[in-house]
């Protein structure tokens, strides 16, 4: 009997453990999903024609490395000329950091946008490369284009202390971002986008132009209408402000 006894209590304390086990396991299976990707991309500021580069995205979550992406792809174009961009697959993976060599066989002002999916997420950083020699008044110029006429404006308030104002062209989406008053700089704003029926949100870091201004471009990619969520953060803020954009 007393055998018997001691066979039911442990029977039940094991019960106990497991699903104490399975408790922790549901916990940590949210705080991920939470946990956004983070990608480092890193890209060198110059190169030579013929020069073989190196490109790396190296990705995390949260303090996690992330070793198990399910896409690294590099996508390459010069300056204005997305639509004849190339796509190319990490070539190399160690560890967290996803590779490739490349050789630019033209001189210009390049951009280097790499699309990582893991864990059910996305991001897509960008950073741009000069090769050889190229005329500055060009670039300028380029930067400098507005199409004034072709524009949305829309202002959307966040509890009492932060004011974003959105500007859409066909070219650029800017944020003028202000905090109590003040114009938001040395921040990060990335953007969390989806469409209705999509599995799988994008992330997108924008980019600081200046007294306040946020931008993105090169957005021949987004078609028709994206539910936004805007994260502003810096090590004593982190604000989330909600949009839907019609690209």
């Amino acid at each position: 009997m007393i055998k018997a006894c001691r066979l039911v209590t442990m029977f039940f304390l094991l019960m106990i453990i497991s699903a104490c086990g399975q408790e922790e396991n549901k916990s940590g299976a949210v705080v991920d999903e939470l946990t956004v990707i983070e990608v480092e991309l890193a890209v060198p500021e110059f190169a030579e024609v013929g020069e073989v580069v190196t490109f790396s995205s190296a990705v995390t979550q949260g303090d996690e490395l992330v070793e198990d992406a399910n896409e690294v792809v590099y996508e390459i174009w010069l300056e204005g000329q997305k639509e004849t961009s190339e796509l190319i697959e990490a070539d190399h993976q160690e560890g967290h950091l996803y590779t490739l060599e490349y050789t630019f066989n033209e001189a210009g002002m390049y951009h280097v946008q790499t699309h990582v999916t893991a864990r059910g997420l996305h991001r897509m950083p960008t950073v741009q490369i000069q090769v050889g020699e190229m005329e500055s008044s060009v670039e300028e110029h380029k930067h400098e284009e507005v199409h004034e006429n072709d524009h949305h404006e829309h202002h959307h308030h966040h509890h009492h202390d932060v004011d974003v104002e959105t500007e859409l062209t066909s070219e650029q989406l800017r944020l003028h971002i202000l905090v109590e008053g003040i114009e938001y700089t040395d921040g990060n704003v990335t953007l969390e986008m989806w469409q209705d029926g999509d599995e799988v949100r994008q992330w997108v870091d924008m980019k600081e132009v200046g007294n306040g201004f946020y931008q993105l471009e090169n957005l021949e990619e987004l078609q028709g209408e994206y539910m936004i969520i805007v994260h502003i953060q810096d090590d004593d803020l982190h604000e989330h402000i909600d949009l839907t954009l019609d690209f």
